[in-house]
């Protein structure tokens, strides 16, 4: 009986929750608090596979409602792992989840998680889209933003991530997308100017107003360790200073004038491609 109540309770509980609408919210991004062993084939030296990681946060992920069903994937250095269990920020996951490859990570590694999604998972439903996914989003594809789950798209298998654009109303390459550096189609957003620090909407995007930029954050799936850059078009004349993460300060010449900032990863200072 004392079973049977546990079970009913769970399931009223998950069919709450089955009627809750999800809003588009945005991956966390984290590191590895330490090293995580892999294959040797692939690391060299240890012929162990670690079956749990530890992780600098871990807001938002949950241990699953049911025994052996996965409550969220995290993603590092394009493997995806399925968290089975939670231990404070300590998981044990499963390694080469989706069909990615288990590989040795340093710590410090970039991570990458989206929300739980066993709920769905347990009433017999698919999972609810957490921005992990084995393929590319339709190649220019129709996407409506606010009805996205979790941003970016990330795929798993190439490490493409893809950002529904505000703009064009469809799907635009992302960070680690080689597709980004040529894209000039692929605005994702645009972002006020601000008398301090803003933060890029993706590698490709407009810049309004004619405040002075102090820096620019880091944002969601940029990986410092690799470097990159972004392109901003600027709406309006604005500047940029050197008072934080920027090299050199600068100014727009012209609207509809782009600039590209890439990130130094010794100096972890962004370098513009020119200064007027």
């Amino acid at each position: 009986m004392k079973f049977t109540s546990k079970i009913a309770s769970l399931l009223v509980l998950m069919a709450g929750l089955a009627g809750l609408s999800f809003g588009q919210t945005a991956l966390t991004q984290t590191t590895l608090s330490a090293a995580v062993s892999g294959p040797a084939l692939y690391s060299g030296t240890s012929p162990t596979i670690s079956s749990s990681v530890t992780l600098a946060a871990c807001t938002g992920i949950a241990a699953p409602l049911l025994p052996g069903t996965p409550s969220s994937i995290i993603y590092v250095d394009r493997e995806a792992m399925g968290v089975f269990t939670v231990n404070g920020c300590t998981l044990g996951v499963i390694r080469g989840y989706l069909g990615t490859q288990a590989s040795p990570h340093v710590s410090g590694a970039m991570v990458l998680f989206g929300p739980n999604y066993a709920v769905t998972v347990a009433l017999g439903g698919n999972p609810v889209p957490n921005g992990f996914f084995t393929q590319d989003p339709p190649f220019g594809g129709t996407c409506t933003a606010a009805n996205t789950p979790t941003t970016p798209w990330v795929n798993v298998l190439t490490g493409a991530q893809w950002i529904c654009s505000s703009i064009t109303g469809t799907w635009v390459p992302g960070w680690q997308n080689p597709w980004a550096a040529t894209s000039t189609w692929g605005q994702t957003a645009t972002v006020a100017s601000a008398a301090g620090a803003v933060t890029p909407s993706g590698p490709y995007f407009n810049i309004s107003g004619t405040a002075a930029i102090t820096g620019f954050n880091i944002p969601i799936g940029f990986n410092t360790s690799l470097g990159g850059c972004f392109t901003a078009n600027p709406t309006g004349i604005w500047t940029w200073t050197a008072a934080g993460n920027i090299a050199t300060a600068g100014t727009t010449t012209a609207a509809t004038t782009p600039v590209t900032f890439c990130w130094n990863v010794v100096s972890a200072k962004w370098i513009p491609s020119r200064l007027s």
